[in-house]
């Protein structure tokens, strides 16, 4: 599940004149432009490259395009409004990351807000408190740290927590839907992969990564039927994504919200 796509093609009627030298590099920042997509101003910088084609990217929230020297900016400009849904859809993804990504040296801290089952909770450190403890109501994560304990410490221990958490939420899900389905898989083991969220493999074990507690459970029900659909197909053909339907009828819900999403340490 990438989260930086990219777009390459040649102009429309153009063909590139043959290669010729260029002069040095502009030095400092880019220049950042606007452009109107869909009635939305968007900033995008660009970037000149001996390539051939427009190559165009979502990377901190900017459009970056790479683009020969011989295309102008009213070209490059027409492009960009062609492919308006592309890219505003690539910008909607970046923007779902940066809601649902940790930044521990910032928000490990008390009164920090941190997702847990698609909703947010407060880190809130009292030193009496005798154990970790879910305020739902009040939507706290009581921890029992002092307030002058340091990000690593709040960070290990809400980690253990919601690792702890995961192990019952994701066998209980993985269980309800493999039994709807009539599927048996061989084990369960929570995941701490930075780059997956699940794996099934051909024994079928199948590995679910703790972090999906952050997540509602249409999300963790994707990913849960996405691997149990691999105990019948192991590609992602499109009998794959027949079985996914199978076992969730709505799984493009949690597949849409999970779309983009990072892993973050």
């Amino acid at each position: 599940m990438g989260f930086l796509d990219q777009w390459s093609f040649l102009l429309p009627g153009f063909e590139a004149p043959p290669a010729a030298p260029s002069g040095p590099s502009p030095t400092g920042s880019p220049r950042i432009r606007k452009v109107l997509l869909a009635g939305q101003p968007f900033d995008w910088v660009l970037t000149r490259s001996s390539r051939k084609t427009v190559g165009m990217s979502i990377q901190q929230g900017l459009i970056r395009v790479t683009a020969p020297r011989w295309v102008s900016i009213e070209e490059i400009e027409t492009i960009l409004v062609g492919k308006s849904r592309w890219l505003i859809n690539r910008h909607q993804e970046w923007l779902n990351a940066q809601r649902n990504r940790l930044e521990p040296t910032e928000q490990w801290a008390h009164g920090a807000s941190l997702k847990f089952l698609g909703q947010t909770l407060q880190i809130h450190l009292d030193p009496a408190a005798q154990q970790i403890s879910w305020d739902a109501a009040g939507q706290r994560l009581i921890l029992p740290l002092s307030l002058q304990a340091d990000h690593e410490q709040i960070r290990d221990r809400v980690h253990a927590w919601m690792q702890q958490q995961a192990k019952d939420i994701l066998l209980e899900r993985l269980d309800l839907l493999a039994a709807q389905a009539g599927l048996q898989y061989s084990r369960f083991q929570i995941s701490h992969a930075k780059g997956r969220w699940g794996s099934c493999t051909q024994d079928g074990r199948i590995r679910l990564n703790w972090r999906l507690v952050q997540f509602s459970l249409p999300v963790i029900d994707y990913v849960v039927a996405h691997e149990l659909a691999h105990l019948r197909a192991m590609d992602h053909s499109p009998g794959f994504w027949t079985e996914v339907a199978k076992i969730l009828p709505s799984f493009e819900e949690g597949r849409a919200q999970l779309k983009g999403v990072r892993l973050e340490d």
